[in-house]
C-alpha cells in the first residue's frame, strides 16, 4: 500500500489498497532542500499525517482505511473480511516492530521520486 503524494500538484491519493505486506510514502518530487517541509504542510493540510524528525512519515491508521475503502468504492467495489484481517495483521506486524506510535500511527517509509 502507498499513499502517494504529488507534491507540484498537492494531491495525495492511495494506491495498492491490496498490497498488505507492505506500507510507504510515495512523493513525487526530488529529495531536495524544503522538500521535507512541503510533504510535512502537504500532508497536514490532507489530514494524512505528519513526518517525524527521522523523516518516516507516521500515519493513522483509520484514516489509512478509510482512503482504502474510498479507493475500492471508486472502482465500485467495498473492503472485505480478508481485506480487514490482512490489514489487521500489517498493523500487528508493524506494532510487534514499534512502528506504531503512541497515538496509534504507523509508521511509514519515505520514498522520494523524480516527478
Amino acid at each position: 500500500m502507498d499513499v502517494v503524494v504529488d507534491l507540484a500538484n498537492d494531491v495525495v491519493v492511495l494506491t495498492g489498497r491490496d498490497a498488505l505486506d507492505s506500507l510507504s510514502v510515495r512523493v513525487e518530487a526530488p529529495a531536495s532542500d524544503g522538500a521535507e517541509d512541503r510533504l510535512t504542510d502537504t500532508l497536514a493540510r490532507a489530514g494524512i499525517g505528519r513526518v517525524d524528525g527521522h523523516g518516516d512519515a507516521l500515519l493513522p491508521t483509520w484514516l489509512l482505511r478509510g482512503l482504502a475503502a474510498e479507493a475500492a468504492a471508486s472502482e465500485g467495489s467495498c473492503l472485505d473480511a480478508d481485506w480487514d484481517e490482512g490489514f489487521d495483521g500489517m498493523l500487528a506486524y508493524a506494532a510487534g516492530r514499534g512502528w506504531i506510535d503512541d497515538d496509534g500511527a504507523v509508521r511509514a517509509h519515505v520514498e522520494w521520486r523524480d516527478a
